[in-house]
């Protein structure tokens, strides 16, 4: 199965990303964390993204898309949940060919939606474990324990993008270059819509019940064709 999140920054797809992931043997496939580890490498290429991730402006897609496309042929024969990925349309509509030559396509869209301002609030409080990548908030996600991570006991850290100026920017981006991504897959009729001001409990039942109900559907031996709708 794959299953792609689509959100603004901050909306909190990264922790229902890791809830799923953990609940239901999903294969992670976040971009930020692929790009974030070239850069904790000093790479050449993660120096010179570090430099666009402090600005809030993203990597370029062309890239991206490569790196993707090699994860997915190394990981493809699992469930795969893309965080993130892709974020234009003209990135869609390449990675969509992609997975057609592989026989593959998204099962479903969980559409996150949450207003500009609470982004604001939200990302404000963020912290991500250096180690394992888990993700916190001082407040509706607090560690057990001050700046240290429940899980692998690593130290918590703000991301250097997570600054107002470059969250505004990020925004911006978002609804001009992804948000339009939404009616892209609508025509598709794979997407399910998450209000993601809600608790992160509801949200992951939400998703939960989806997933469950994909999954009934694919096994179900009487379909022989035919995609996932929610009509």
């Amino acid at each position: 199965m794959y299953v792609l999140f689509l959100g603004p920054p901050g909306c909190g797809k990264g922790t229902q990303a890791q809830h799923l992931a953990e609940t239901n043997s999903f294969y992670q496939l976040s971009t930020g964390n692929l790009l974030r580890a070239e850069i904790e490498a000093k790479t050449e290429l993660g120096q010179k993204m570090e430099t666009l991730y402090a600005s809030g402006k993203l990597v370029d897609g062309d890239l991206v898309l490569k790196m993707v496309q090699k994860v997915v042929a190394s990981e493809g024969a699992k469930s795969i949940l893309f965080d993130g990925f892709p974020r234009t349309v003209n990135q869609a509509t390449a990675f969509g060919s992609f997975l057609q030559s592989i026989d593959k396509k998204f099962d479903c869209v969980f559409s996150f939606s949450l207003a500009d301002s609470e982004i604001l609030d939200r990302i404000s409080g963020r912290m991500t474990c250096a180690d394992c990548k888990a993700v916190y908030h001082t407040k509706t996600n607090p560690p057990k324990t001050e700046d240290v991570c429940d899980k692998c006991e690593g130290k918590l850290v703000k991301r250097t993008d997570d600054s107002r100026e470059s969250v505004k920017l990020r925004l911006e981006e978002y609804h001009r270059e992804t948000e339009p991504l939404k009616e892209f897959y609508k025509k598709e009729n794979v997407v399910f819509e998450i209000d993601a001001s809600q608790s992160i409990e509801a949200v992951s039942k939400q998703i939960s019940n989806e997933i469950e109900a994909i999954s009934k559907y694919k096994g179900n031996k009487e379909k022989t064709s035919g995609t996932y709708s929610r009509r």
